[in-house]
């Protein structure tokens, strides 16, 4: 199973230091990981899943769901973005509500398009690529759907 619970693992690999998330290009290669927690769908809704995933900045941290008081597992990521919940449908477009700390289209693309975009401007080979189980998310971000455009149109 997916490690994460279902969430979309966003992958960049350009370049630059990967411990900030928009260096000055300083070395020929790097690989950045990011990882994106999305909402439950509808079969999760129904099957009242509970959420065993916490962010705080790059760090992701998975609980034990059936134990709760469990110490949690840390992974630590060059960006954690947190899009489960926190947001409203402002006719079609997916915003923050004040104060959440959903990670937008917009910010998922000024953390990972950007920096891919400013390497490939810099002369150097770029990939992005987005890894996970179906339906976990993938599409979403380097796609997007209706008004939430993706990576890769925002991109081209």
């Amino acid at each position: 199973g997916n490690l994460f619970g279902g969430s979309g693992l966003v992958q960049g690999i350009g370049t630059g230091n990967a411990a900030s998330l928009r260096p000055t290009v300083m070395a020929a290669e790097a690989v950045c990981v990011g990882v994106r927690v999305r909402p439950f769908n509808e079969r999760e809704n129904s099957l009242g899943a509970t959420v065993c995933i916490d962010m705080d900045g790059p760090t992701t941290s998975i609980r034990k769901v059936e134990e709760p008081d469990s110490v949690p597992t840390n992974f630590t990521f060059d960006a954690s973005f947190w899009s489960h919940d926190g947001f409203e449908n402002d006719d079609g477009n997916f915003r923050p509500l004040t104060g959440s700390d959903y990670a937008d289209q917009a910010h998922v693309f000024e953390t990972f398009g950007e920096r891919l975009l400013d390497s490939a401007w810099a002369g150097h080979h770029c990939c992005l690529l987005a890894h996970g189980e179906n339906g976990a998310g993938k599409s979403y971000s380097m796609v997007g759907y209706g008004k939430n455009k993706g990576i890769i149109p925002r991109v081209c």
